[in-house]
């Protein structure tokens, strides 16, 4: 699976990753050959089918039960039993031979970013990898908020190390000059800082500039890709950014599309 593409779509719970997914799913299908993969085993419903689904052999449901679990540890543990079915996940893939494996995550994040398991199963399926990180346009909203998600996508990025595009979803939730501004914040670090110094106070704003210091010193994010799968707007642009992502592989060090480095 040398070739394919792996494309693992991160994000907190309700940042929207199936539904981006199912939206990619049908762009890219009308030129190459695309497998949707589900990890998510306490997802009730997706907007898509699966080619390889994890649910098939392990359910959120099962596990508690089994393993006499509570909603919590079932996710743990169900997240976990994964990885013994990843070699029958990459002989599926193989045998289908697809050009880019679509990969929805589980929707607690740090299940899959913050344990072990997230890194296993990317260096398991093999392939080449690169993810999407998913920020929920609520977020969006206040500059200090923004700025943790930053932090959260930052975090990612330096856990997995791959190739990472930063993706704002659900932007028609969003009004023009909310878009016009959160641009500005990405453009202008200078400008997100004063906005967060107008923002929050005590605390808060101790924190934030803490956070902000921090970003400015590993590689602060500079794209954000704005998507509205709803609308079906900014898809065709996260494609091409998609494909750019995976040509630029080999001129780059993993992990280094789309972040300023200290300056």
């Amino acid at each position: 699976m040398e070739k394919t593409k792996f494309v693992y779509l991160l994000g907190p719970a309700g940042s929207g990753k199936s539904t981006l997914l199912s939206s990619m799913l049908d762009l890219l299908s009308q030129q190459q050959k695309v497998l949707p993969l589900n990890l998510d085993p306490g997802a009730d419903w997706l907007p898509y089918t699966p080619e390889v689904d994890v649910r098939t052999r392990i359910t959120l449901a099962e596990v508690m039960e089994e393993y006499r679990l509570g909603p919590n540890g079932a996710l743990l543990a169900s997240v976990n039993l994964t990885l013994n079915h990843l070699p029958e996940f990459e002989e599926l893939i193989s045998s289908w031979g697809p050009d880019y494996v679509l990969v929805d995550t589980p929707g607690q994040l740090e299940l899959f970013a913050f344990r072990d398991t997230g890194v296993r199963v990317v260096r398991g399926l093999g392939g080449r990898a690169a993810i999407l990180f998913l920020v929920d346009s609520f977020f969006a909203r206040s500059p200090t908020d923004f700025v943790s998600m930053l932090t959260l996508a930052t975090s990612v990025h330096t856990r997995f190390g791959l190739p990472q595009l930063n993706v704002l979803t659900k932007v028609d939730l969003l009004q023009p000059e909310e878009l016009e501004r959160v641009e500005r914040w990405m453009e202008d670090p200078d400008y997100l800082s004063s906005e967060v110094e107008a923002e929050a106070r005590g605390l808060r704003r101790e924190v934030a500039r803490g956070l902000l210091s921090a970003l400015s010193a590993v590689g602060m994010p500079t794209t954000l890709q704005m998507v509205s799968p709803l609308r079906n707007e900014g898809i065709l642009e996260l494609q091409a950014s998609v494909e750019r992502l995976f040509g630029a592989e080999t001129e780059l060090d993993l992990g280094e599309e789309g972040y300023r480095g200290q300056e």
